[in-house]
């Protein structure tokens, strides 16, 4: 006779529930292999478990502000680079041209009046530069383009040369364009928003402002005199011509130094941002190797465990499957 007790529903069931228990104990060994770490925290650690949630909050939070903080080093880097492009040989060309008007030599003013309106659209392009789909220079507009283009800036200058008897009218115009609170600069030209772009948290209530707008007075300086310079050398009939280049060329000039202020002051904010990143990245270090020590499982153990479980699972399989082939005639034999 068959040295098999008689099986029972009850044996059966307590088999497949041992091998349903070692599946689930070997998938878990197999993930801490993989992972490192302990795949079922609440019941290794017990009543240490909230540290550990603790420190992951600890750590995901120290990753956004570092993510955000790197962002945002980015944006101050492409912001430099698109203020360089803005203001690249202006301070030459505006002394050429200041060399060219005082010799009367027609065809330098010309050649630098020709650089000028290259440098124009090369300035507004730069103004309308994007870092990661966001403007900017349009402040908290930055789905925006900050400037409209140069021929509509040269369209409007042309108008107030053609309505200026003198150049002190037409500075005087020109201030009222670019200036005034509702000129033509702010209606027409600028397309960004009013507020400053959204500043950055490097610490718990410490934010940073490291945005730049195409509105600020040295970026309204740089535009105009680069446009008058263009519409002076069209307009040989203006009475003040040579005054009128005189005076953009000099502006040109000090327009390119104020924007050198305003790139100071972005990299000042980058330092600061730079300083904070650095910090969450020894924090963010801190936190997780404190992390690891408590969560930390060694893939070795995890390797020989899972043999161990699949060895067993194996076995439980076989007792399982023999079990499931006998019957009562089998039994009585």
């Amino acid at each position: 006779m068959s040295s098999y007790g008689f099986p029972t529903l009850l044996q059966y069931s307590r088999l497949t529930g041992q091998a349903a228990n070692m599946k689930s104990q070997a998938e878990q060994a197999r993930t801490e292999m993989v992972t490192g770490r302990i795949a079922d925290i609440k019941s290794e650690l017990g009543a240490k478990v909230g540290d550990a949630h603790m420190l992951s909050k600890a750590i995901d939070d120290v990753r956004a502000r570092q993510d955000a903080a790197t962002r945002a080093l980015g944006r101050t880097s492409a912001a430099q680079i698109a203020l360089a492009n803005a203001t690249a040989g202006s301070e030459t060309l505006g002394a050429s041209l200041l060399d060219a008007v005082g010799l009367s030599n027609e065809p330098s003013i010309n050649i630098n009046a020709e650089k000028a309106e290259l440098q124009l659209n090369a300035a507004i392009t730069a103004f309308n530069s994007r870092y990661e789909g966001r403007s900017l220079f349009s402040g908290d507009a930055t789905n925006q383009p900050a400037l409209a283009d140069a021929e509509t800036l040269l369209t409007d200058v042309r108008a107030i040369f053609a309505g200026a008897a003198d150049n002190a009218a037409l500075q005087a115009d020109l201030d009222a364009y670019f200036n005034d609170i509702g000129g033509g600069f702010e209606t027409t030209i600028y397309t960004g928003g009013t507020g400053n772009a959204a500043r950055t948290e490097i610490n718990d209530g410490e934010l940073v402002d490291y945005s730049a707008k195409a509105d600020e007075q040295p970026v309204r300086d740089l535009l105009r005199h680069l446009s008058t310079i263009v519409v002076a050398n069209e307009e040989t009939g203006f009475a003040d011509r040579e005054a009128a280049l005189s005076g953009a060329a000099g502006g040109l000039i000090q327009a390119s130094n104020d924007i050198v202020g305003v790139r100071a002051r972005i990299g000042a904010a980058e330092e600061r941002i730079a300083a904070a990143d650095e910090r969450l990245e020894a924090e963010a270090t801190a936190f997780s190797l404190t992390y690891n020590e408590q969560t930390a499982r060694d893939p070795y153990e995890a390797a020989s465990r899972l043999q161990q479980i699949e060895s067993q699972l194996q076995a439980s399989y076989i007792m399982t499957s023999r079990i499931s082939l006998l019957s009562l005639a089998n039994y009585l034999r």
